[in-house]
């Protein structure tokens, strides 16, 4: 596994519409494998790869941005006050380390923090030391700046065990690329769009409008999914670390397509790899909106289990992700046009 990547992935900083950062890593890494790269007019990025240019065309998308906040005015005192962009959990935002990114690129470290309102956090702010506005103008510090936290990435003592910020989604991002890597020799019954979508932290953006732009036949996103309990590890947890790809079979903003559902079933089988089967009471994907496009688009969604998420720190397993890129290099060289047809049969 290409460890160097998936850590460039996780240390960079990029919320949404603030994405550069992951868009030039993946690209730097993935140039030499797609036989076309394009973007969409939001900054989603897309990696296309040829099979048969008479088969289904599949998009497998990944979200490139990742929770955190922006700059929102500064005090006369020198703290900076955030807006929060994306869902960061609540006991996140206290007595934490964070970055500031500035218009030209620097870097300012500072501390997170709060006040404590009966469990919600107010009046989030970074300290960097400052005592006065001025201090912080010099910085190059403005009104919008991205601010994100500072983890750097660690394989952990417990084999195949990884710790970093921003797994979701440079998880997704990272299997995304493994699987076009791969298919540079193979022959594929289809064509493949390969996506880092922008902005699905605040509303799914991205996703919609690269399906528009690409008009796939099916979409197949890449998300994380951690459980809200890790005391809890019995029937009710099925987003366990180490215990294989999850495959979401409900969130509240798509139902998926069921045929799609049993391909990806029967992909793992092939490999005898284990599936974790499981729904979202809340939230969801870039297929909320990427199912939507024109007539409508049959769209199946797969999550990595971590640890924690939409906070400073997620524990990932190796093995799953490595599950996840095995996986759908099986769906891609099998999905051809009597898949597709299949799928679409009601």
């Amino acid at each position: 596994m290409n460890i160097a990547y998936l850590k460039k992935l996780s240390n960079s900083d990029s919320i949404a519409s603030n994405e550069a950062e992951v868009r030039n890593v993946m690209l730097e890494e993935l140039k030499d494998y797609a036989d076309e790269i394009s973007y969409d007019n939001l900054g989603s990025i897309i990696f296309k790869k040829e099979g048969n240019i008479n088969g289904p065309k599949i998009m497998i998308c990944s979200h490139i941005d990742e929770v955190g906040f922006m700059v929102r005015s500064i005090s006369s005192q020198g703290q900076i006050m955030l807006m929060e962009v994306g869902g960061v959990k609540q006991l996140s935002k206290f007595m934490q380390k964070v970055r500031i990114t500035t218009n030209e690129g620097h870097k300012v470290n500072g501390i997170l923090n709060a006040n404590y309102d009966n469990g919600v956090a107010t009046k989030v702010y970074v300290d960097i030391g400052a005592t006065s506005y001025e201090e912080v103008l010099k910085l190059g510090i403005e009104v919008g700046d991205m601010v994100t936290f500072t983890t750097e990435f660690e394989e952990l003592d417990i084999d195949n065990t990884i710790c970093g910020k921003a797994f979701d989604d440079r998880l997704g991002c990272f299997i995304i690329g493994e699987v076009l890597k791969k298919l540079k020799n193979e022959v594929h019954p289809n064509t493949v769009y390969f996506v880092g979508t922008s902005s699905e932290e605040v509303g799914i953006r991205g996703a919609k409008t690269a399906t528009y732009k690409i008009n796939p036949d099916i979409i197949l996103p890449i998300d994380v999914a951690c459980f809200s309990d890790e005391f809890i590890r019995d029937h009710t947890n099925n987003r366990q670390i180490s215990k294989g790809m999850m495959l979401t079979n409900f969130d509240k903003t798509l139902v998926p397509n069921r045929k799609l559902i049993n391909f990806i079933k029967k992909s793992a089988r092939n490999l005898n790899k284990e599936l974790q089967l499981d729904m979202f009471t809340t939230g969801g994907t870039d297929g909320g909106e990427a199912h939507k496009v024109y007539s409508g688009k049959p769209v199946a969604v797969s999550c990595i289990p971590v640890r924690y998420g939409h906070c400073g720190y997620s524990i990932a397993n190796k093995n799953d992700i490595q599950d996840a890129i095995d996986i759908f290099v099986e769906i891609i060289k099998n999905f051809d046009e009597k898949a597709y047809e299949e799928t679409i049969k009601f």
